[in-house]
């Protein structure tokens, strides 16, 4: 695959991308589950560490068989279907078509018939989903650098679920982020994954639970 990114932005890949050679997806096994993935889709990029660190997003998360749990910023759908079999449904967005087309092939391959996918910024299609009755009590984010959109913090905000579960992999940003959540949540823990031994890269798992 070739990418073109003809663009100054934080967001590395562009729009267009050529097929060279070869097959449009890879796969990749996470916690016993094959996903299939596109060329512009996000995936942690250390599989072994993604294990430990959806393990801890999970027991963060502490899902019930009654939860509906939005998947914000969700890719292929990885913590979404490794949840789905706990939960009473799963919603997932992204930007990406590329990555909800895999989402979708993915949950359909397990049999997550309690998941649904769809591509649109998290902050506009949150709101939407409220709206439409889907009141979440569990929201899973995984944003990119630079954090989340003002936006969709403050749907977060004014429509609190009863538990958030944070993956940052830019601790600047979290600290940020949390000196807004903590409004309304308090922050039960955090807890560092090691993604990148010998550098200075980590991504932290924060657990917040909506104030009384």
């Amino acid at each position: 695959m070739q990418n073109i990114q003809n663009e100054k932005t934080s967001v590395v890949m562009g729009e267009e991308t050529i097929h060279l050679w070869g097959e449009h997806q890879i796969e990749e096994k996470i916690n016993q589950v094959t996903f299939r993935l596109s060329s512009r889709a996000f995936f942690q990029l250390n599989p072994k560490q993604t294990e430990i660190l959806y393990g801890e997003a999970i027991k963060a998360l502490d899902p019930l068989p009654s939860d509906k749990i939005i998947d914000a910023y969700c890719g292929v759908g990885t913590i979404g279907i490794s949840i789905a079999r706990k939960v009473k449904e799963v919603r997932g967005m992204d930007t990406i078509p590329q990555a909800i087309e895999d989402a979708k092939q993915n949950a359909k391959k397990v049999n997550a018939t309690n998941t649904y996918y769809e591509v649109g910024n998290a902050e506009k299609l949150l709101p939407k989903w409220l709206e439409q009755g889907f009141i979440p009590d569990g929201i899973i984010v995984d944003p990119p650098r630079v954090g989340l959109d003002k936006k969709l913090l403050q749907t977060i905000l004014n429509f609190p679920p009863k538990k958030l579960v944070y993956i940052s992999c830019n601790v600047s940003t979290l600290a940020r982020d949390l000196v807004s959540l903590t409004k309304v949540f308090k922050v039960d823990y955090l807890q560092s994954i090691d993604m990148f031994p010998q550098t200075a890269r980590c991504e932290v798992v924060a657990k917040l639970t909506r104030k009384k």
